[in-house]
């Protein structure tokens, strides 16, 4: 049917899906269906209308590996390089914001990424989107509000109402998909929010113009204006940072900028982000190089939101309705997995759709998918719930990027990538144990990192830290998105990367026993609740503690040998004694190291 009006929508009519919200996660749904699934009768309902502002106000601008694949996958690769920017990594300036740029520490690439992400300018993009879906042959309808939702028992078709200006329309449909956004049209009915260990509060803004991040240090500062990657640090997700917040700074296509801060509700209230004024004084205070930098661009608009992350109980079901995008969950911006999420809530609603259509039974796979959903979700928020006091460290920050950049290449974006979501039943099952080491690993791993900021602060220090460098276990993880495996050489690759991440584990917690030094391991120990732990740390990796040298490099593994070169030599404070009997029971003799360090890490033995 095209773009049409709700005046021209029949009452009663019928569609095969029906998309209540036409943002990013509804319109490349929409899109995502006509394409693998073109038999199917889509429809759209959105109650804006075109054209959006460029630079519309919506958070999401910033796309990682996992999301940028599902964008390129509906098609939009040429368009997405040709209209929009290529991303230049993550980067972090750690520490706090009265420094000058150029004295603070400075975490992010040093290359251009091997897998492209991308900065999306939000309303240009769902304009643009708006028109491809209905030349791929959906249903737009603009300017109707969806009313109230219906939902049909068994296989009688579901009822959404559909409202503009006094005209009404009701509409069936096989499946209904909550695109609402944060309005949540069906979670909140069903009662199906779930909260966040995460209290966070957020204000952004966008203002006419570049800001590049370059100008913001003097041209006699000439080290930092050399640097081999100088001129495309404006292309990043630039991320300034103190205990507590962040503040971005992200280039859009059509030349304008988005700005934003983030942080914990505990540094910063809601009060700080209500509104533009109260978010400039904030930074005029704690990041006044941003905020000075500022003051020469126009504001186009604000946004704000309190408290905004959240989980949900299920967000599929078998009674055909799911949930994508913001209207299911939401963890953080940092880190940009908001289109990652989009994508997976997307594919897991596909997946759904076509069993639906070979007749298959819908209760299992509903349950596997929300099971698998919310543990991603909750996962991620874990990255974020205690990190106040490690985004004004630089070390504990630094040790935080690598392991957070090391496990999302190795298993949430494989199992994306390489389809793993469409197991089932036993073959699922399988999954399940590797996703909760992973998990487990990780929320560990973060309590390590809250405790190393907390004992041992440190000021920032002017210097580069390349994320990730070669060579790097990183570089391989991250060069592995490009490889395309069946599920039994995925569920192998992922097993060995998570070998990898437990002797990673090791490495990072010696380093934050050094960085806390002797006289606080003790308390360290007990802060991170080492004794609930099931991990292990060889004997022989201990012995190597104090040697220094040619003795270090021939005791090292590979592996150890490799965070060294990623986040620089430890202090070497605590001697190898300390280490064993705090460590006690986590000391194992034997353990061999993981499949495949050998050859990834150290290929003819060399360092």
């Amino acid at each position: 049917m095209g773009d049409v009006s709700l005046h021209d929508l029949a009452d009663d009519s019928f569609f095969d899906v029906a998309i209540c919200g036409g943002g990013l996660a509804g319109l490349t749904l929409a899109l995502q269906l006509r394409r693998n699934l073109p038999e199917l009768r889509v429809l759209v309902a959105e109650r804006t209308r075109r054209p959006l502002p460029d630079a519309a106000h919506k958070v999401g601008e910033s796309s990682v590996e996992l999301g940028s694949s599902y964008f390129e996958s509906l098609g939009l690769r040429e368009y997405l390089r040709d209209e929009h920017l290529f991303k230049f990594g993550l980067r972090f300036f750690p520490g706090g914001g009265t420094l000058p740029l150029h004295q603070r520490c400075e975490i992010g690439p040093a290359n251009e990424p091997v897998v492209p992400s991308y900065q999306l300018d939000r309303g240009k993009l769902e304009n643009d989107l708006r028109d491809r879906i209905v030349l791929a042959g959906a249903t737009l309808v603009e300017g109707a509000k969806v009313g109230r939702i219906d939902l049909g028992p068994g296989d009688t078709p579901h009822r959404v109402e559909l409202g503009e200006a006094g005209t009404l329309r009701e509409i069936r449909c096989r499946w209904v998909i909550d695109a609402s956004g944060r309005a949540a049209l069906l979670r909140k009915r069903q009662k199906l929010t779930r909260g966040s260990r995460h209290v966070a509060n957020a204000g952004w803004f966008r203002v006419k113009g570049k800001v590049d991040i370059t100008r913001f240090v003097p041209d006699s500062e000439r080290e930092w204006h050399a640097a081999s990657w100088a001129p495309h640090r404006w292309r990043s997700t630039n991320h300034l940072m103190g205990p507590g917040y962040w503040a971005w700074v992200i280039p859009l296509s059509t030349g304008n900028t988005s700005i934003g801060l983030v942080g914990h509700d505990s540094h910063i209230p809601f009060d700080v982000v209500r509104n533009l004024d109260n978010t400039m004084a904030w930074m005029r205070e704690h990041e006044p190089v941003l905020a000075n930098a500022l003051e020469h661009h126009e504001v186009l608009d604000f946004c704000c939101l309190k408290n905004y992350s959240h989980n949900v109980a299920r967000a599929w079901s078998p009674e055909r309705w799911a949930m994508v995008g913001e209207a299911g969950a939401f963890a953080d911006p940092l880190y940009s997995p908001g289109s990652d999420f989009i994508a997976f809530a997307n594919v897991f609603t596909e997946e759904m759709i076509r069993r639906d259509l070979a007749g298959e039974d819908l209760t299992i796979r509903a349950r596997e998918l929300s099971s698998l959903y919310r543990s991603l979700i909750g996962n991620c928020i874990e990255l974020y719930a205690h990190a106040a006091p490690v985004y004004g460290h630089p070390s504990a920050l630094l040790a935080k990027v690598y392991w957070d950049n090391f496990t999302y290449w190795s298993y949430p974006c494989q199992l994306f990538l390489q389809g793993l979501y469409r197991l089932t039943g036993a073959e699922f099952e399988q999954l399940q144990p590797i996703g909760m080491r992973y998990g487990q690993l990780g929320n560990w791993m973060q309590s390590v990192f809250t405790a190393w900021a907390e004992l041992a602060p440190e000021p920032t220090r002017a210097g580069f830290k390349g994320m990730p460098s070669y060579p790097s276990v990183l570089i391989d993880a991250h060069l592995a998105l490009r490889n395309r495996w069946d599920a039994k050489e995925t569920v192998d690759a992922m097993r060995m990367r998570l070998a990898q991440a437990e002797e990673i584990f090791g490495e990072l917690l010696l380093r934050a026993l050094d960085a806390v030094g002797p006289e606080q391991v003790d308390t360290f120990m007990e802060r991170v609740g080492a004794a609930r732990w099931d991990v292990q740390i060889d004997d022989e990796r201990l012995a190597a503690v104090e040697t220094i040298g040619l003795e270090r490099r021939r005791t090292l593994r590979p592996l150890a040998r490799d965070v060294e070169r990623s986040l620089g030599r430890p202090a070497r404070r605590v001697d190898e004694v300390t280490l064993r009997r705090v460590l006690g029971p986590l000391v194992t003799k034997g353990i061999r190291p993981a499949d495949g360090e050998e050859s990834a890490l150290d290929p003819g033995g060399r360092s």
